[in-house]
């Protein structure tokens, strides 16, 4: 079943560590913490904070939070939206690499069994179901985001959740651009970092950006609302 509404977590902040902070002690402490090597672990700025200041880390602000990524996929796929088939998800890092996620996956609850599963991903590429060989996760290199909104999510139109969007609702949003066809109709993309604003790299290819809350709102807040709309849109909820 093709979905109805595609699911972007933008400049996501999902990384393994950077090849200029390897060296660095916080870095080698905490990759023997967890007994993997260094270049092999999530950069995070709660181990890495000292390294990503001392290596003068590019865009530093909007890096090192893997776990932002992890309440936004607990959101996403805990609706029924996602389970019923009619959403597909991505996540789209800041490195330009994306995550497909498969049908009927369990994201772990546990932050740190999250943790361990995209090391593995990062490694590994792509993770299978044990049972029937499904593929669960895949991670994909040097992917251009138009590729992502053109090619794979495939949908007429891309819009994005910002703080920094012309002021609307979610129920607004959601009404002016799901029908409850089956066709995909909008790429809705959310931003997976902690502060500041989408890329211009991926700015220019929303054709709208809104922000559906008076205040800042993060990622899994914004996720929920939005997608429930799309569940009444489209008689589900």
């Amino acid at each position: 079943m093709v979905a109805s509404v595609a699911l972007v977590i933008g400049d996501a902040s999902l990384e393994t560590v950077p090849k200029q902070l390897v060296r660095h002690m916080a870095v080698i402490r905490h990759a023997k913490r967890l007994g993997k090597q260094p270049t092999e672990i999530l950069l995070d700025r709660s181990y890495h904070h000292s390294a990503m200041v001392a290596g003068r880390l590019g865009s530093m602000w909007k890096r090192g939070r893997p776990d932002i990524v992890h309440f936004a996929l607990q959101e996403a796929l805990s609706t029924p939206l996602y389970l019923e088939n009619k959403l597909s998800v991505y996540v789209y890092t800041i490195n330009n690499k994306v995550i497909l996620i498969g049908s009927n996956l369990r994201m772990p609850k546990s932050y740190f069994r999250f943790e361990g599963l995209m090391m593995k991903l990062f490694k590994d590429k792509i993770i299978k179901s044990q049972q029937d060989n499904r593929t669960l996760l895949e991670l994909l290199d040097d992917v251009e985001f138009e590729h992502l909104i053109k090619n794979m999510a495939r949908c007429s139109k891309c819009i994005g959740l910002s703080s920094g969007g012309l002021a609307s609702t979610a129920q607004e949003v959601v009404s002016k651009y799901i029908n409850g066809t089956a066709r995909c109709q909008c790429t809705i993309v959310i931003g997976g970092f902690p502060k500041g604003h989408f890329s211009d790299y991926i700015s220019n290819y929303l054709d709208n950006l809104y922000s559906i809350g008076k205040t800042k709102l993060e990622a899994h807040v914004v996720i929920a609302r939005v997608l429930y709309e799309c569940e009444k849109k489209m008689s589900m909820a």
